[in-house]
């Protein structure tokens, strides 16, 4: 008997039903990215040394960018900060600003950028200026409360001596002004022989609370009973507090540094616009947060903000560079690792993109938790440097700001970063042989045709492309030699032209690295076993040592731009130094508050005064210098008044002279230079010399000077026969230029003879003569400068204290305003260059710490197999020493190479601007320190580390 069983329910859908139909039924990808995740997961936590170096890498730059966005935003106040620090507790205050004019408007929340109406053409106001209110108060509302508080000078006795502070006149202790000032010691004054102080000035006056502030102008004492500061102070600024008397209310000559705070005032739109047309502005709480229609236009992102953005994402963006590279280099060691795992996986049915993802996902789950772990690091940086950068002042560290979703973007940045430095180890590991993994072999690394053609290609298209943006601005450069217009499209073209070049020539090496390491090896075959050793392991393993001298050739690269960039730029600085006399002393030059006139008496006066306060300083001479004022005055029009009045001009001997088919910007009309440098002739007595020039004088010059030779510090001054021609010039030929038709052999030139002396750097004095040459010449003395020389440059606190003094002095004095400064010389540019190169140091050991300690890691079995073929501890140590050198040669060479393009384009672009920078002043010694010196400091470090001991308990085999 035959049984015929029922034939089972078929799950799913049927045969006849096509596999796209809305009934098929789907697998769900969600369980298999799952598996993946897990299985990705466990190979992190699995290889921990790896993964831990990995996260590092990402975490390190991305608490530095975090650290620095909180850092910057921390810097930018928030509404209610701001009118904090501006208003205290009051709700406005309103300061004058212009005389009454019925076209002055503000702006609601800028309130100190106003504007008249103007002439369109000459600038002029289209309304007669009237004078300035003398206070705000009485044209305010009635019933009004008005704390007015001002700015002004005094001069104290202090620790030292006397010197001047900056004063805060009126009842800044006011509760209502909190915010605006801040008491942080002692108790507000009572009455009002009582006052205080901020911090640096309570150090300034070497005093305590309870001593008595004694001022001298104005005469006045008081007692200290508090430290305070103002908002927007650092704590060593030099402050005092003073109650509004008589005495200090005289100091505030200035109507404009007052300000008449209002605790209970919210004017309207209309009330302001007011106030504005009787000459005054208006800071509202309410009308600064909501200025509606009154907003300022068109400000968008400030230079703060705009500044944060953009130096944040130049460094995320280098940084992100970087760490591709550096992790993709970690990951590669790390996925090979992983090969028996991942081909384990796939004989169990892991798919290529399964073993794709698990690889990619690692870095994806170490560049979250990298993240994670760096923003926090970087929110305690930002605290820490806010802290330890706190000066006192409110804009150095408004508040604690923390930008929750900028933070959320660095996480997923560093998600980011992670995810692409892990897609090339992935790639790579989807290409191996199951059976072959399974059983531990390698198979040899071979270079793929493609790579050498693209990477040769893009390395001769920046060459060319450089090429041709360097001609093309020499060619700009040529063709605009007075005024060049760099709204010119091309200038745009060649300027980005010369900088992608070089960063195309980059990425062409980066593609071609793996051919030029094979190139490298037949070279450095040759040279012994170590060498041959290194560069064939670096040939076989392109994964981690390319991407490593790419990194080191990133951060040379920029090395090199700044290097060069700032040795030209300080080179030009000081072919271009004006010093104002010899290095190490100091120049007090004296200003006539006016113009025009007889300004000889109060010169002579101002000279007594200026030589007390030099003398007090401890020099160990001084010299006067006398130079001719300008004695022409002007109408009201700016047009110079008649006069006969005469200046005498040293005629510039050598200079080239300018013409219409060839300008250059160092040129000379032939007129300017006969009437022009009337400013480069100074009168010195011969008992001053050795002080204003800064040398000693031999007998035999200070006889001919004595005897009516002129002493020279610019060449260009004297004639082909050894002479100095003085010109005797008028006003209207030196302002107008109406020379061009005076001949200076028409007998109004005087020639003297030059009294040779080595000078070593050129003063603004070209020509010293002496007093009894300036008279018979008709020199008017109408300027002065006092030089002090010193057996040492005095020190920061004895300059500070002969600047207060001349402020003092010219407060007191307002004839004539007088000004120390002390010439130190053209900024030097070893700090700057040392500096550069210590962080690219600090950069390049540790991307090549990275490289080589994957390397050695990697390395282990092939090093074991070695010392147990008879390979000595000196041969491994050779290696170690050539890996390093390849790495950081390769690198460091390259980047350097093509730091210094750019820089050759900056010279071509300004090749004809006055005192244009030159390719002589680049800083060949910080190059070669970088190209060469930091690749061979490193390849010593790694051959003083000793190799670790080999394993050779197992066996071992070199692939």
């Amino acid at each position: 008997m035959t049984v015929t069983v029922p034939a089972p329910d078929r799950v799913g859908p049927s045969s006849a039903e096509p596999s796209g139909s809305p009934s098929a039924v789907r697998r769900s990808p969600w369980p298999r990215l799952r598996a993946d995740l897990r299985l990705a997961s466990r190979q992190v936590r699995r290889a921990w040394a790896s993964s831990l170096l990995v996260m590092t890498l990402i975490a390190l730059p991305m608490a530095l960018v975090s650290g620095g966005i909180v850092f910057g935003v921390s810097h930018m106040p928030t509404t209610e900060e701001t009118l904090t620090a501006e208003l205290g507790q009051a709700d406005s205050w309103v300061a004058v600003v212009y005389g009454p004019d019925p076209s002055l408007r503000q702006y609601l929340d800028r309130p100190t950028w106003w504007e008249v109406d103007r002439d369109d053409m000459t600038g002029i106001p289209a309304n007669a200026e009237q004078p300035m209110p003398e206070s705000a108060a009485p044209l305010l509302p009635r019933g009004l409360d008005a704390i007015e508080i001002g700015e002004g000078a005094v001069t104290a006795e202090t620790a030292g001596g006397t010197g001047a502070l900056a004063a805060v006149i009126g009842d800044a202790w006011d509760p209502v002004l909190a915010g605006r000032f801040e008491t942080h010691e002692g108790r507000a004054p009572t009455n009002a022989r009582e006052a205080m102080v901020s911090p640096g000035a309570l150090e300034r006056l070497g005093a305590a609370l309870g001593d008595e502030l004694v001022l001298t102008e104005p005469a006045a004492s008081f007692t200290i009973t508090g430290v305070m500061t103002q908002a927007e102070d650092a704590d060593a600024a030099e402050v005092v507090f003073l109650p509004a008397t008589a005495a200090t209310r005289a100091l505030q000559a200035d109507v404009t540094a007052t300000r008449w705070f209002l605790p209970e005032w919210s004017p309207t739109a209309a009330d302001v616009a007011e106030l504005n047309q009787q000459g005054l502005v208006v800071l509202d709480r309410q009308l600064y947060a909501n200025p509606g229609a009154g907003a300022a236009p068109g400000l968008g992102f400030d230079n703060l903000t705009a500044t944060i953005l953009t130096v944040t994402g130049i460094a995320a963006a280098f940084t992100g560079y970087l760490v591709v590279l550096l992790a993709g280099a970690a990951f590669s060691v790390s996925a090979r690792r992983q090969q028996r795992s991942l081909a384990v996986a796939a004989s169990v049915g892991a798919a290529r993109g399964d073993i794709f993802r698990i690889v990619l996902l690692q870095g994806t789950v170490l560049g979250l938790v990298g993240g994670v772990l760096g923003t926090g690091v970087g929110i305690g940086l930002g605290v820490l440097f806010l802290h330890l950068l706190d000066d006192g002042s409110a804009a150095a560290f408004w508040g604690l700001h923390i930008p929750v979703p900028a933070l959320v973007g660095v996480v997923a940045f560093a998600v980011i970063v992670g995810t692409i430095a892990a897609i090339a180890p992935a790639r790579a590991a989807t290409r191996g042989e199951v059976i072959a993994a399974l059983r531990g072999a390698r198979r040899p690394v071979r270079v793929r045709t493609d790579r050498p053609l693209w990477g040769s290609l893009l390395l001769a298209m920046g060459v060319g492309v450089t090429g041709a943006a360097g001609a093309g601005l020499a060619a700009l450069s040529a063709a605009e030699a007075q005024i060049k217009d760099y709204s010119n499209p091309l200038w745009t073209i060649a300027i980005i032209g010369i900088v992608a070049g070089p960063l195309l020539l980059q990425v062409g090496v980066i593609l071609a690295g793996h051919w030029l390491l094979t190139l490298l090896t037949r070279v450095l075959s040759h040279l012994g076993i170590a060498p041959r050793i290194a560069s064939r392991d670096a040939a076989a393993n392109p994964g981690r040592i390319v991407p490593a001298f790419a990194a080191i050739a990133a951060v040379a690269f920029l090395s090199s731009a700044a290097l060069g960039g700032v040795g030209v730029s300080l080179g030009s600085t000081e072919r271009g130094w004006v010093h104002q006399g010899p290095l190490g002393s100091v120049a007090m030059t004296a200003y006539p508050s006016e113009s025009g006139g007889d300004t000889a008496p109060l010169l002579e006066e101002a000279h007594e005064r200026g030589r007390a306060l030099l003398e007090r300083s401890g020099p160990s001479a001084v010299g006067s210098v006398w130079s001719q004022g300008w004695p022409g005055e002007y109408d009201e029009r700016g047009r110079l008044k008649p006069t006969d009045a005469t200046l005498v001009s040293p005629l510039l001997q050598d200079y080239v002279a300018c013409s219409d088919a060839d300008p250059d910007p160092n040129c000379v009309f032939p007129s300017r230079a006969a009437v022009g440098y009337h400013h480069a002739l100074g009168v010195v007595a011969a008992s001053d010399l050795e002080a204003v020039l800064g040398v000693p004088v031999p007998d035999s010059v200070r006889s001919a000077f004595g005897s009516g030779a002129a002493i020279v510090s610019d060449p260009r001054f004297v004639s082909p026969d050894g002479r100095v021609v003085l010109n005797t010039v008028t006003l209207e030929q030196v302002e107008s230029d109406s020379s061009d038709r005076w001949n200076p052999d028409a007998g109004d030139g005087h020639e003297v003879d030059v009294a040779a002396i080595d000078l070593p750097q050129a003063l603004p004095w070209g020509v010293v003569i002496s007093p009894q040459t300036a008279d018979d010449t008709g020199v008017l003395r109408g300027g002065l400068t006092l030089v002090a020389a010193y057996p040492q440059p005095p020190s920061v606190t004895q300059l500070d204290r002969l600047r207060a003094d001349a402020e003092s002095s010219s407060r007191a004095h307002p004839d004539v305003y007088m000004y120390p400064h002390l010439e130190s010389g053209p900024p030097a540019p070893a700090g700057w260059l040392w500096l550069i190169l210590g962080a690219t140091a600090v950069l390049v050991v540790a991307a090549s710490a990275v490289a080589l300690g994957l390397a050695r890691v990697e390395r282990r079995p092939d090093d074991a197999t070695l010392a147990a073929v008879g390979g000595s501890r000196r041969l491994r140590r050779g290696i170690a020493f050539w890996q390093a050198l390849v790495i950081a040669g390769m690198g460091a060479m390259t980047g350097a190479v093509a730091g210094i393009l750019p820089v050759w384009g900056l010279v071509l672009a300004s090749g004809n601007n006055y005192n244009p920078p030159q390719l002589t002043d680049l800083p060949w010694v910080w190059l070669t320190l970088l190209a060469v010196g930091l690749p061979l400091a490193i390849a010593l470090a790694s051959w003083l580390v000793p190799p670790r001991h080999p394993d050779l308990t197992r066996r071992t085999a070199i692939a």
